[in-house]
């Protein structure tokens, strides 16, 4: 797309800018490069229904200490869906580390899985180490059911074979699919593609599975592009992986393994298993914990080969066990052991290959602690260390020879109950009658440090609703999510306190999953360094002539925004011609601005200005198959939102109100004119009427393209260049072009600058017409002088019709040294909405409250002694609920803390 753009003429340079040595160490003084954010986005579900709203508590904080970040005061929070689309952005001011907003989902959202992603512009220094991800899933009220096969079977025939049987659910055929489509098979023996053919008005499939597969995904085809799949599980097939200690298995030790069992989703599976050597005998033990991981020793021995006879808990489909070799045994190694005993962590290291002294550093989250040293003894070195003086979190042990080589490595987690946060959480009642007042009250101990301010949040949910097992908690993103790379099955598993072996249960974890995937030390990845960002700014730079001094000599550039005031900002110009304006907060989608540059006599310099521009960090979606059975949660979310729209479809019906949807395309009486327009370019795919777009205008909006931009985001893109030019893109392929026309012409691309800031007044009506007919020839109208070789061949039109045929009025040019733009503003918060009964639900005259989420409090003060109040108001789901409260303090203690009630139809 960007080929258009240069086919403009306008000149678009990359300014690439050699800073001076001092300047480069005066930053490195004041930016530790070693350093990252680490961001937390507190969510109250993993499952929401199209109609919710998605709210979020965030904190930010340094990767050292987890103290506040004083680094940056922008967040950036996408929201992004199944086609790796940033379909909603906010903009969050981070006060202390801490910030908050929404996502008001539509109920134009497909039911799928979504991804919630966190970045400073300073975290992407460090790659995707250190952004917040999070994945949810989306369930439309509406969708009965989101299957494509019904009566899934497998059968084996006399002969052996095992057939797979299902039918087609015909309520997602095409009508174009009358009579024959094709099914996309694959499977971890391989791909096949089959066609089947419609009999008895039924679309059913029979197909012959390997013996040996596991799995198969089938893939609906089509002439309609259908993208409905499914993964089905042929069999109970689990991954078994060992991890010895210390990477490797030596020879007349006794070695420490860690054990790994995944099934084909990816989730952990119950085993147990026996390892045998050579010749079959017997010489340890072992199972795996929920998680599927579990650990044991064994006496090695590099003349034996061992392998373990695994068997899979609860398998129904296979019998019988299945036979994994462990790693070969080195005749020569080193290990390191390491275990907690009372308030001591005690370090063992045991070598067959080390001699002389060897040392033993240790290290949190990439910053060195101790070192410490000691002679081997009959290849043994034992060493203890006080718990007390290490930080709570993972600790880095490095064994190191006498040239302080590394040589083994070994992650430990020391948990320290005096660096948590203790929060109580106590309902003046256990159970409550519909809509009844509860009473909360909260109390924060923080032991024998004494008061420190604290960030605390308070989020009140229908337990249904609740995900314990698929959500991080603030202490299991910080003191571990963040610290390892790959996904962490259940990762607050290992801080209940209702789990009794979470302890062995983190070791394993730490074994299985370790320095191989660990963070540490930080490393800062590409070419190009971004600087934090403090609020809202404005960067660029001016284009110099380093020859004429008179060009480099007090130079200032002025900045005037236009919002509900106007205000106007002065900076100086340094020498190489850049500039830095750190603005005001302010709040909304956008606001205009224009920038001029004036000498020392205050006298305007025709300078062509550069505003710096950053894309957006690359989409990392990490695609999951859709399995057969829907998830009880699924359902309840699904049932929930159906209860909703069927209270609101027959409250407004008795109250004389009709609810319409938001519709954007629509069908509109055709002109002969319009007629004509749609044979030669192609129908509208969508039409978004003049009318639909003045409601939508805000006071901050500046012309067409801010409109639409924040309102059909879904169907157009907007793309700003450094000079303030704007470019619309119909959404489709990131190679496919798009023209405009206005009022049925195409416009000529030297008038391209003029359209974004229409105004709407004149707009009859907005037309996206996708993949426009006879693209090729469209194109080459427009830019005559285009290459013949890169001529696009697939491509979009965005056809503007104006009232009375006024045209896009263009205003006059820029005047020179000017730039005018828009600027990306601070979200505007929420209010939530917390309803006050004066009584308890007696009749049933009032509209049922039918909310899930009770509660959400994001920001909680507590007083100097740790402790706060509050009164809530409970809706008319009776059931159970379950309250959560999180906090932080200033020093980087972090607390968590569920508790429950219930709401009856009368209270005790």
């Amino acid at each position: 797309m960007r080929a258009i753009r240069n086919n403009f003429k306008l000149e678009l340079c990359a300014v690439f800018l050699l800073f001076p040595l001092f300047l480069i160490a005066q930053a490195q003084r004041n930016l530790d490069v070693s350093v990252a954010e680490k961001i937390y986005l507190q969510l109250g579900s993993g499952i929401y229904a199209n109609d919710q709203e998605v709210w979020f508590k965030a904190i930010v904080v340094d990767s050292e200490n987890h103290l506040p970040t004083e680094i940056s005061g922008v967040l950036y929070v996408d929201l992004i869906d199944f086609n790796q689309k940033i379909i909603d952005q906010k903009l969050v001011k981070l006060t202390s580390g801490s910030g908050h907003g929404s996502f008001q989902l539509n109920k134009s959202y497909p039911s799928g899985r979504y991804l919630i992603r966190a970045y400073t512009q300073w975290n992407r220094n460090f790659g995707s180490d250190f952004m917040f991800k999070a994945y949810f899933d989306i369930v439309s009220p509406e969708l009965r059911t989101n299957r494509f096969l019904d009566s899934l079977t497998m059968t084996q025939d006399k002969s052996g074979k095992f057939l797979l049987s299902a039918k087609i659910n015909p309520s997602i055929v095409g009508p174009h699919d009358k009579n024959q489509i094709p099914i996309y098979l694959n499977s971890n023996q391989g791909r096949d593609t089959i066609e089947i053919k419609k009999r008895n008005g039924i679309f059913s499939l029979t197909y012959e599975t390997p013996i040996t597969a596991e799995w198969m995904t089938l893939t609906l085809g089509g002439s309609e592009n259908y993208n409905h799949s499914e993964t089905v599980l042929l069999k109970n097939a689990v991954d078994v992986q060992f991890f010895p200690e210390s990477g490797k298995l030596v020879h007349g030790f006794t070695n420490k393994i860690g054990v790994k069992a995944l099934g084909v989703d990816g989730k952990g599976q119950i085993v147990s298993g026996s390892i045998m050597d050579q010749n079959g005998e017997t010489i340890s033990n072992f199972s795996t914990n929920p998680l599927g991981m579990g650990t044991f020793t064994i006496l090695a021995d590099s003349s034996k080969t061992y392998q373990a006879k695994v068997l899979v808990s609860n398998d129904t489909i296979n019998k019988g066990a299945t036979l994994y070799p462990l790693p070969k045994v080195v005749s020569h190694g080193s290990i390191m052991s390491v275990s907690k005993v009372g308030e001591k962590l005690w370090v063992r290291v045991s070598s067959n290959q080390l001699v002389g002294q060897a040392f033993i550093k240790i290290s949190s989250r990439g910053k060195d602690l101790f070192l410490m040293e000691g002679p081997l003894k009959n290849g043994f070195l034992v060493k203890d260390l006080a718990c007390g003086k290490l930080p709570n979190g993972i600790l880095a042990f490095t064994l190191m020879n006498s040239q302080k080589q590394p040589v083994a490595e070994r992650l430990f987690f020391n948990f320290r109950e005096d660096e948590t946060l203790n929060i109580s959480a106590k309902m003046d009642k256990a159970s409550y009658s519909r809509r009844e007042m509860a009473k909360l009250h909260i109390n924060i101990d923080q032991q024998d440090s004494g008061p420190v301010p604290l960030n605390a949040s308070i989020l009140i949910l229908n337990k249904k609703h609740f995900q314990e097992k698929l959500i991080n908690t603030i202490q299991s993103y910080f003191m571990l999510d963040s610290e390892l790379r790959g996904k962490i099955e259940d990762p607050g598993y290992y801080f209940r306190e209702q789990t009794p072996s979470r302890f062995e249960d983190l070791d394993a974890l730490l074994l299985t999953q370790g320095w191989r995937n660990y963070k540490y030390p930080i490393m800062r990845e590409g070419v190009s360094f971004h600087w934090p960002e403090k609020g809202i700014e404005v960067k660029g730079s001016v284009s110099i002539n380093p020859n004429k001094q008179k060009n480099k000599e007090h130079l200032q550039m002025g900045l005037a925004t236009f919002g509900k005031e106007t205000k106007f900002y002065s900076t100086p110009v340094d020498s190489l011609g850049r500039f830095d304006f750190l603005l005001d907060d302010d709040y909304g989608a956008t606001i205009p601005y224009m920038l001029s540059t004036v000498d020392s006599k205050g006298e305007k310099v025709h300078h062509k200005i550069h505003v710096n521009t950053v894309d957006p960090p690359k989409i990392g979606y990490s695609a999951k198959p859709t399995y057969r059975a829907l998830d009880s949660v699924v359902n309840t979310v699904m049932e929930a939102g159906r209860e909703r729209n069927r209270i609101a479809s027959v409250f407004d019906s008795l109250y004389g109100v009709t609810q319409l949807d938001e519709v954007v395309v629509s069908d509109l009486l055709i002109t002969p004119e319009r007629a004509q327009l749609y044979k030669k370019y192609g129908k509208p795919d969508v039409i978004i009427s003049g009318d639909d777009i003045r409601a939508k205008e805000k006071e901050w909006s500046y012309g067409l393209y801010s409109i639409l931009l924040f309102n059909y985001g879904d169907q157009i893109a907007i793309e700003r260049f450094p000079d303030g030019f704007m470019l619309a893109h119909v959404r489709g392929g990131s190679k496919e072009a798009t023209l405009l026309m206005v009022d049925g012409k195409l416009l000529e691309n030297h008038l391209y600058e003029y359209v974004p800031s229409m105004s709407p007044e004149i707009v009859e009506r907005v037309e996206l017409i996708k993949y426009a007919k006879f693209f090729k020839s469209r194109y080459l109208t427009v830019f005559p002088q285009a290459d013949l070789f890169e001529i696009p061949s697939l491509g979009h039109i965005i056809s503007i019709t104006t009232k009375g045929g006024v045209g896009i009025q263009a205003p006059n040019r820029p005047e020179p040294g000017t730039l005018k733009s828009t600027l990306p503003l601070f979200s505007p918060i929420k209010e939530f909405y917390k309803p006050k009964y004066d009584a308890p639900l007696t009749t049933n005259d009032d509209k049922p409250d039918l909310r899930s989420l009770i509660h959400w409090e994001p920001s909680v003060f507590l007083n100097k002694d740790g402790n706060t109040s509050l009164n809530f108001y409970n809706g008319d789901i009776v059931g159970k609920y379950v309250i959560i409260v999180e906090a932080i303090s200033t020093d980087g203690r972090l607390g968590y803390k569920t508790v429950e009630y219930q709401v009856k139809e009368r209270s005790d």
